[in-house]
């Protein structure tokens, strides 16, 4: 996989996520972290390599952490800090799917993912907490549809207000069922519960995180890898380029 480590042994089972697509700035936001990963410079805060590691221990000043832990930081820090709510992790993922659509008929908005996906790797307890968010946005639609349901069999009455007439049964559904897909797609949702997959929210994570400075960033990053690894991890010297 493109952004495993180079080295290190991981203390407990991790689980295997793809980011998907990405989105131009997404793109460059992890080629930016991976160009500092690459960088034999030390980080704010941490010590120079001397030269009994470096001659010895094939030691440097890289970053001790993959790209992979710096995505899996991100997303424990947007989830623990701040984390989104299931209907706007449905909104983003639906307008993603519609940017994709588009550029895939010639249509390209930055909002488009069509760069290279990025693999990253997530604890155990982590993963608990990013598939209880994936799974609770499909309860938050159902519950939403119902709400909106209820609402509009509130407002159009089985019988026609100016005529007193009972509408029919085909016609009457038509116009409920039109009034709920108008309103979610006033709020930019799906006319119906879709499946979040496995990269949304590590995306979203991706977005948060482009607003913070790189080295601050990666320093999450030697934090999470020194929890997670045996060893310390480097980012790989042969990562392909993301942009298409």
């Amino acid at each position: 996989m493109e952004s495993s480590p180079d080295l290190g042994e991981d203390r407990g089972a991790l689980a295997h996520y793809s980011t998907g697509r990405l989105t131009t700035q997404q793109a460059e936001t992890v080629a930016a972290w991976r160009e500092r990963l690459q960088q034999d410079e030390p980080l704010p805060g941490l010590k120079h390599k001397g030269p009994t590691l470096r001659t010895f221990y094939n030691l440097d000043d890289r970053p001790p952490a993959s790209c992979s832990d710096v995505i899996a930081a991100a997303v424990q820090r947007f989830l623990e800090q701040r984390p989104p709510d299931p209907l706007h992790v449905v909104r983003y993922h639906y307008q993603a799917v519609q940017a994709q659509k588009r550029a895939g008929q010639g249509h390209y908005s930055p909002a488009a993912p069509i760069h290279q996906q990025v693999s990253f790797y997530l604890t155990e307890q982590l993963t608990a907490v990013y598939e209880a968010l994936r799974k609770s946005c499909e309860s938050a639609m159902v519950a939403l549809i119902a709400e909106l349901e209820e609402q509009a069999a509130a407002e159009i009455p089985d019988h026609d207000p100016d005529t007193g007439e009972v509408r029919p049964p085909r016609l009457l559904a038509g116009l409920r069922a039109m009034t709920v897909r108008m309103r979610l797609a006033g709020r930019g949702l799906p006319d119906r519960p879709i499946r979040i997959t496995g990269g949304v929210i590590a995306r979203m994570a991706i977005d948060q995180a482009a607003r913070r400075k790189v080295d601050n960033v990666l320093l999450d990053a030697v934090r999470y890898a020194s929890d997670v690894h045996d060893q310390p991890h480097r980012a790989r010297r042969d990562m392909h380029r993301l942009r298409r």
